[in-house]
């Protein structure tokens, strides 16, 4: 899903085409593409040969675009200049494609999915297959459709497991994505708030152990891992005027998604508190989410992966059954863990480090499995 966008807003069409004849394109770009600004035959950026893909709000829709023209199809949004609705053809075929609070993703079937978009599932799946996953506890944190599942995991029963668990804990909702709501829980009470906020939106949620320890994304595709990074936790720097609270409210956010709660220390490790004064200079990093929404980095983009961490990721996106897959793993002292398998990953991180070659390469392979 992407990120603060709860549907789509259907409008007029908007066609994109490309100039260029697809041989000419892919010749300038070789078997993997560039590395940076693509360029027509022409020796213009391809960007200034179709800038309309830039005015999309839909990522999804701008990567499309732009593989398009590389490849020589036609493009049009079918959500005017939101482009969360979509069409690609290459002549006789087409393919529609919905982002947004959809998937665009054709290369996944809908039975693999589900399974990853549901955190709890996917662990149980990734277990019984053997690979290594983060253990969790999963309950409901409301009571409807409660007559269409066994007692034991109900409300009650998570305010119960609270009440003698080992803290911090790791929450997050079962299907939620982009970090939202993802949450370090430090207490009982804290607990019964945390679930009081998210039953508003959410059913059930995912209880695991806090973790310390260096996380990293591999990019799974067709069986591959394509590129991967080791995520960093977002930090703030004091100015030695502004509350630890007021550093974080300035830091890039959706507006309309909650705020991502943080456990905050300093260079030493010492815990720093929301009404704490960092001094000048001080950098405080801000446990949690890791995602890129929730403020978090990739400093460092390879191309694959170091061989342990593609073999778990490559094992985990196979057991459910995904052609393409975003695998976060930590990385333990008894080898990779698995945190969960995204189905539907954003790729801002690609175009963040200008890796337009690996945008282009996702997509063709996504046009391939939907142009048939």
């Amino acid at each position: 899903m992407e990120p603060g966008v709860p549907g789509s807003s259907p409008g007029g069409g908007t066609i994109l085409r490309s100039q260029k004849r697809a041989t000419d394109v892919l010749r300038s770009l070789g078997s993997r593409g560039l590395r940076s600004t693509p360029r027509a035959s022409d020796g213009k950026p391809l960007d200034n040969a179709a800038p309309e893909h830039d005015t999309l709000k839909s990522a999804h829709a701008r990567y499309a675009a732009y593989t398009a023209a590389a490849c020589g199809f036609s493009f049009r949004s079918l959500d005017g200049a939101d482009g969360y609705l979509f069409e690609v053809r290459d002549g006789a075929r087409r393919a529609t494609f919905a982002a947004g609070a959809g998937t665009p993703y054709a290369l996944n079937d809908a039975r693999a999915a589900s399974i990853a978009r549901d955190k709890a599932f996917c662990a149980e799946v990734l277990r019984q297959a053997g690979v290594a996953v983060l253990r969790g506890e999963m309950f409901f944190v409301t009571k409807r459709w409660s007559d269409m599942r066994s007692p034991g995991r109900e409300p009650e029963d998570a305010l119960a497991y609270a009440a003698r668990a080992r803290y911090p804990l790791f929450c997050k909702p079962l299907s939620a994505s982009n970090g939202l709501h993802a949450e370090v829980v430090e207490s009982a009470e804290a607990f019964a708030d945390y679930m009081t906020r998210v039953a508003r939106e959410h059913f059930a949620i995912l209880v695991q152990p806090y973790v310390r320890a260096p996380e990293h994304r591999v990019f799974v595709l067709e069986g591959r891992a394509l590129f991967s990074y080791r995520k960093s936790l977002p930090a703030v720097r004091g100015d030695g005027r502004s509350t630890l609270d007021a550093l974080i409210d300035a830091l890039p956010h959706d507006n309309e998604a909650p705020a991502p709660v943080f456990l905050a220390r300093d260079e030493h490790g010492r815990r720093v508190e929301l009404k704490d004064v960092p001094a000048m200079g001080a950098v405080i990093t801000l446990e949690g989410p890791a995602n890129r929404s929730a403020g978090g980095g990739a400093p460092v983009l390879a191309d694959g992966a170091r061989p342990d961490l593609a073999d778990t990721a490559i094992a985990a996106a196979r057991v459910v059954g995904l052609k393409l897959a975003a695998v976060d793993l930590f990385e333990m002292a008894d080898g990779p863990t698995v945190i969960e398998v995204n189905s539907n990953p954003m790729i801002a991180t690609l175009q963040d480090h200008g890796r337009w070659d690996l945008i282009a390469e996702i997509w063709r392979a996504n046009f391939a499995a939907a142009l048939r």
